[in-house]
C-alpha cells in the first residue's frame, strides 16, 4: 500500500495523520528542535548565540554564508524556541531562549529510563541562580 504524500506539513504531522489521530502539539515541537540541531550552522550559531547576543549582520560576518542563508537559519532556531529575536531600531538581535537547549534534552532523554539517572545527576548539580538543567518532568 502507497503512503499518502503532504508535501507541506511536517513528517510527524504526515504519519499521525495517516494514522487516523491528530498530531500532537509537543511531538511537533519535538521535531522542531531536532531539526534545529541536526545542522552544523545552526549549531554552530546556538554557540555564538551562548556567549553574548548577536545582531543578524554580526551572525553573517562570523561565516561564509549570505545573509539570506544565516536567516532561514535563524528561522529554524526560533520555529524550535532556541533564540528569540528582539527588534531595536533597525536591527534585529537574537538570544538564546533561557534554558531552551536543556529544557529540550531533557524533555526528550528523560522518557527514557536508561537517561533518568545522569539527568538527575545534573539536576542536582543544578543551583540555584544559574542557568542549568532546573526540575524536569520524566514520563
Amino acid at each position: 500500500m502507497k503512503a499518502i504524500e503532504f508535501p507541506n506539513r511536517e513528517r510527524s504531522d504526515r504519519m499521525s495523520t495517516i494514522a487516523g489521530r491528530e498530531p500532537d502539539p509537543s511531538r511537533r515541537q519535538l521535531d522542531r528542535f531536532f531539526k534545529a540541531l541536526s545542522d552544523e550552522t545552526r549549531r554552530e550559531i546556538l554557540r555564538l548565540l551562548e556567549r553574548r547576543e548577536m545582531a543578524v549582520g554580526q551572525i553573517v560576518d562570523q561565516f561564509d554564508l549570505s545573509q539570506p542563508t544565516i536567516s532561514r537559519h535563524l528561522s529554524v532556531l526560533k520555529q524550535a524556541e532556541l533564540v528569540v529575536d528582539e527588534r531595536r531600531g533597525q536591527r534585529v538581535i537574537y538570544h538564546l531562549r533561557e534554558n531552551a537547549l536543556a529544557s529540550g534534552v531533557v524533555g526528550y532523554f528523560g522518557s527514557f529510563r536508561q537517561c533518568r539517572p545522569q539527568l538527575s545527576l545534573l539536576q542536582q548539580r543544578d543551583e540555584p541562580g544559574t542557568r542549568g538543567v532546573g526540575t524536569f518532568k520524566t514520563h
